[in-house]
């Protein structure tokens, strides 16, 4: 099942490339745009899994880590986060 996960997704790069398409609509991934340490905007993201003024973590296995974290802003899509960003961690 993992193999023909790997197949699609690769098929799915593949066009994303011909088409000059971002990756992340095709892929169901994650986008991350970064302003300083005190603003991350996340597009695409999935369900919070944990969330305090020190870490925010998603499903999809990214962790925030810093101080004052906080969510000011959330759509269905998108998610913006302010606070003192220490490091953020992406897990496979």
């Amino acid at each position: 099942m993992k193999e023909k996960n790997n197949h699609e997704k690769g098929i799915k790069e593949k066009f994303s490339e011909a088409m000059e398409l971002p990756k992340e609509l095709l892929l169901d991934i994650p986008r991350m745009t970064i302003l300083g340490n005190e603003d991350i905007l996340i597009e695409n993201y999935k369900g919070i899994t944990a969330y305090d003024e020190n870490i925010i973590r998603f499903q999809n296995g990214i962790s925030i880590y810093g101080n004052k974290l906080n969510v000011e802003e959330m759509t269905d899509s998108e998610m913006m986060i302010t606070g003192e960003f220490k490091h953020i961690e992406f897990e496979n």
